[in-house]
């Protein structure tokens, strides 16, 4: 085979390998997306089990919140 046949060859070869990684990266893409939101809304909307009830239902009464502070003294000894 001449030279400028293997240089052909070799350019087509790896342009149609560029066009499907192309391609199937971004099919990759948009699954890999759609699996990501679903799971952001799915965490979004679920809450904690404390706020429900024995019955399974939202608690509607006002609730208590600890908040806990760091007070960073220096103790010297």
């Amino acid at each position: 085979m001449s030279e400028t046949l293997m240089i052909y060859i070799s350019a087509t070869i790896s342009f149609v390998f560029f066009a499907v990684g192309i391609l199937f990266g971004w099919a990759a893409n948009e699954v890999k997306h759609d699996q990501l939101y679903a799971k952001e809304i799915e965490e979004h909307n679920a809450m904690h089990p404390e706020m429900y009830d024995h019955n399974g239902y939202v608690l509607n009464e006002e609730l208590l919140s600890v908040r806990f502070t760091d007070d960073i003294e220096d103790l010297e000894d």
